[in-house]
């Protein structure tokens, strides 16, 4: 039974964290009692190393990707096999959702913050026994915890809105934790909080062992990927009496402004974000890597391999197509042969290049291991463009749209529309085009439908329809019409382990 426990669980053997890069390929797999293991600052690097692990197997179980992009319309499922993930997939993407759906499960994110919660909670008695831990050293890794731990948080308020708000580790294993859910605005609070409490000691680069290929800087909670997650925040909670909207633009800015090796790479060089990853556009990756024991995904079965095959899972949408080919002829690269192919295929996770340059597409064996990008240059840009509609500076917000189209080759010049709806419809296209397949589709579109009170849920519910299996389309307008439908419910055994979790409340008469 899946529940919500969250241990505290330690390697015996962890041989490194900053020099080798070896937390990208160790994780912890002994439980230890606290007292036995909190003795050396190696067990506080080996489990902040645990939290970014856990954070990769939320890549590895698709998790983070259905939750992206199967509620938007950028994204098809292409096989018709009866797998279990594909069925759950698809009844996500058809607003056929319940509470014993496999992706309503939220285990692996409190994986991440149990690891968060416990670098925090006894990181400093490790410095009353280890004399070689420093004051600086251990502020660090508070500060890539404080990230970790808001990172998953910020998903999980995303996906279910109320949930239980854990700030301290569980170590026992006999019992599961009773707890019942914090409602929205409370786990914002905390999220701003420790990414405000991240920020003093947070590094702007980390050491490397391979400069042409920064894994540890992109890879590890930096001063750069924290604004980048606090201008999100910001921009989803949007409306409040703060002013969220000016808040997001500010944390942009540090990031474009960092003066570090930080930028949007030119249109040459746009490929080199997916192929070979970490490039000077990367912020935040979840790493991949199969010289470093072998770790890879899945992403060249999930989007096909040499040919669009049987065994393919998910390619690139008709609609998105469309929407790729009304910039196509004004010289956008980012369409077929960059983001997806002539066959269907999404091509940034498949390809070396541009085009189809052989060797083609790259080995399923060696080289799926893609890096997962969580924030990206693109996506400051844009963010900051954003604010700005809802701020009714729709100059500079085009500005920065155009900056985005630029770089892709689009050279005409774009107008500003006159409204906040149209400059809204404006920047959702371009997000569309920019993020096809990074897990971003969906909580685009609700974070624009919850605008003034809902005053643009039928434009997401347009663009969800436009995905949808004809069958569906009529229960899956009624149930988009109810704000409450658009987060998932809490997984059955969640329910059934926690008897003060109350159902989210579309879902509270399906039973368990």
């Amino acid at each position: 039974m899946k529940r919500i426990k969250i241990y505290l669980v330690i390697a015996l053997s962890f041989t490194g964290f900053v020099s080798c890069n070896n937390w990208l390929t160790l994780y912890p797999d002994n439980a230890q009692t606290t007292a036995q293991y909190w003795q050396s600052k190696q067990d506080v690097e080996s489990v902040t190393a645990a939290g970014y692990v856990k954070l990769r197997e939320c890549i590895k179980d698709q998790s983070l990707f259905i939750w992206g992009e199967m509620r938007g319309e950028c994204v098809d499922i292409v096989n018709s096999t009866s797998s279990d993930n594909i069925k759950a997939a698809q009844k996500i993407r058809n607003e056929d959702i319940d509470p014993t759906n496999m992706y309503a499960s939220w285990a692996n994110l409190y994986k991440v913050i149990g690891m968060a919660n416990s670098v925090l909670k006894y990181s400093p008695s490790v410095r009353e026994v280890d004399p070689s831990f420093t004051l600086e050293e251990m502020n660090g890794y508070f500060s890539e915890a404080y990230f970790l731990r808001a990172l998953s948080y910020f998903y999980l308020v995303r996906i279910y809105k109320e949930v239980p708000l854990i700030l301290e580790p569980y170590v026992e294993d006999t019992k599961p934790v009773q707890i019942e859910k914090s409602d929205e605005a409370t786990v914002i609070n905390q999220i701003i909080s420790d990414l405000k409490a991240a920020l003093p000691s947070a590094k702007t680069f980390y050491p490397e062992t391979d400069d042409t290929n920064p894994m540890n800087t992109k890879g590890r909670a930096t001063m750069w990927s924290i604004y980048a997650l606090l201008a999100d925040v910001y921009l989803w909670r949007g409306d409040d009496a703060q002013d969220d909207y000016q808040s997001c633009i500010n944390a942009c800015n540090r990031v474009m402004n960092s003066g570090t090796k930080l930028r949007l790479v030119t249109k040459d060089e746009w490929y080199s974000i997916f192929y070979p990853g970490n490039s000077d556009e990367g912020i935040f990756e979840i790493q991949f890597s199969y010289t470093k024991n072998k770790q890879t995904n899945d992403f060249i079965t999930w989007f096909g391999g040499k040919t669009a095959q049987s065994g393919q899972l998910y390619g690139v949408s008709q609609s998105e197509v469309m929407l790729f080919n009304e910039t196509a002829l004004m010289g956008d690269i980012r369409g077929n042969g960059a983001s997806f192919d002539g066959i269907g295929r999404i091509w940034k996770y498949l390809g070396y290049n541009f085009g189809y340059i052989e060797p083609a597409t790259r080995n399923a064996t060696t080289e799926s291991d893609q890096n997962f990008i969580i924030y990206r240059m693109a996506d400051i840009y844009l963010m900051e463009a954003e604010a700005y509609i809802m701020k009714g500076d729709y100059e500079s917000a085009t500005n920065l749209i155009a900056q985005i189209r630029q770089r892709a080759g689009i050279i005409e010049t774009l107008t500003a529309p006159q409204n906040e709806a149209d400059m809204l419809d404006l920047l959702l296209d371009e997000r569309a085009r920019e993020f096809l397949g990074e897990g971003k589709r969906w909580f685009d579109l609700l974070r624009v439908a919850r605008r003034h009170d809902y005053q643009y849920k039928e434009k997401m519910i347009d663009r969800v329809l436009e995905a949808i299996s004809p069958g569906y389309l009529s229960i899956a307008r009624a149930k988009l019409a109810d704000p409450n439908a658009h987060y998932l419910p809490i997984y059955k055994d969640e329910i059934v382990a926690n008897k003060l979790l109350v159902q989210n409340p579309y879902y509270a008469t399906f039973g368990n």
